[in-house]
């Protein structure tokens, strides 16, 4: 049986939620953060439910701490509070929970919502197991690291759609049963219509967002399909981009500063390699700087008669060692519990490697900076080819 752990300093609550869950997963209880985290650290449990207001440590302060530690990252968490407006849902979800239930406790919500997060668990387990050939293959790992990476992304708003169309579900049955009965009284009506439309509101919510995942993916890698190689400068192709994020630059005020001598011209896809500054830049503009306030370094150095070297250096936070190489993995973010919505450098590396014919490499330092370093060719070996 899944093994679920309810923290809650109230023992009702936990006896409620005992109740509700013990036929079908073992449950443990812990009644404090510190409890919880102790309990974590011996064994770790398939699905915590946790209550946001809780004394000495919060919800969010618990929840924090095991996004932080890899050990218990993949944990899905749900918050458990009284607090159930739109802005403490958002602050929930920011904090890396997967869903919320709201007190006093609905018993199908209760229910359905577990059920639904310890199916995607499980789901999650099984294809990260049949992964375990496909990365044994060299030519198959960027297929199976892509495939993963959108799973991760589409589960949790797919997931919440199917709670809340379970929810809906549910509630229509009571509802039908108590009309059929002609026990209903007017709050009864109340209570399952705010049910209902809360439920359809998710659901439509969630969708949404699955299809703004899909469509940013989708829109990161057919956009260069129709570049066409091409001869440029290279200073005029930065000048463009910088250009085109001065709003963003702007608002969190970060300055972009270039450091190149003589201008250089390019034989290659001048989209792909305007998509790729794009989006180191913007990266350093949204994880380098916590605050507003920073800088960007773009430097460009000929490297030999038929090479190049492009560096995008910031100073801001930095990236811990261990985090280092997972940078290109489709969807990683620095920022737990953020909207990960976009493929990033995944893309990026693709680009540069494939499109470009060229190397990239991060380099970081944590409190010191990121500096991403791109190696490409003066010539794309596609359009080398081609005019040879």
């Amino acid at each position: 049986m899944p093994l679920i752990l309810v923290v809650d300093d109230q023992p009702s609550n936990i006896h409620v939620l005992y109740q509700l869950l013990v036929d079908e997963c073992e449950v443990s209880m812990a009644t404090s953060g510190a409890e919880a985290l102790a309990f974590c650290a011996e064994q770790l449990p398939d699905l915590i439910l946790l209550d946001v207001l809780m004394p000495e440590m919060s919800g969010y302060e618990v929840c924090d701490r095991l996004k932080a530690d890899p050990r218990t990252r993949a944990i899905p968490v749900i918050f458990v509070t009284v607090q159930g407006g739109a802005d403490d849902e958002a602050a929930g979800f920011a904090h890396g929970a997967v869903d919320y239930i709201p007190k006093p406790f609905v018993d199908v919500v209760v229910k359905a919502r577990v059920r639904t997060q310890l199916a995607l668990k499980l789901a999650s387990e099984s294809f990260a197991r049949s992964q375990i050939e496909l990365f044994q293959r060299d030519k198959l790992a960027s297929v199976g690291r892509t495939i993963a990476g959108i799973a991760q992304e589409l589960s949790s708003p797919l997931g919440n759609a199917l709670i809340s169309a379970c929810t809906l579900q549910d509630d229509l049955g009571h509802l039908r049963g108590l009309a059929q009965g002609g026990n209903m009284k007017r709050s009864d009506l109340d209570k399952h219509l705010r049910v209902s439309e809360e439920s359809v509101g998710l659901v439509l919510s969630n969708l949404q967002r699955t299809l703004s995942i899909v469509d940013s993916f989708l829109q990161s890698t057919a956009d260069n399909f129709g570049d066409q190689r091409r001869s440029f400068s290279l200073l005029e192709l930065v000048h463009e981009v910088v250009a085109s994020l001065a709003g963003a630059l702007e608002a969190h005020q970060v300055s972009c500063e270039l450091d190149a001598g003589d201008d250089l011209h390019l034989l290659s896809f001048r989209g792909a390699l305007a998509k790729v500054l794009a989006t180191l830049i913007q990266n350093a503009i949204k994880h380098a700087y916590r605050e507003a306030g920073g800088q960007v370094h773009i430097r460009v150095r000929p490297l030999g008669t038929d090479q190049l070297t492009i560096a995008v250096q910031d100073h801001g936070v930095g990236i811990p060692p261990g985090l280092v190489g997972r940078v290109f993995d489709p969807f990683f973010s620095t920022r737990f519990g953020t909207n990960r919505s976009e493929p990033g450098l995944y893309i990026v590396r693709n680009l540069v490697t494939f499109a470009l014919g060229g190397q990239i490499q991060v380099e970081s330092t944590p409190g010191v900076g990121t500096t991403v370093r791109l190696t490409l060719p003066m010539i794309s070996p596609e359009a080398r080819r081609a005019a040879g």
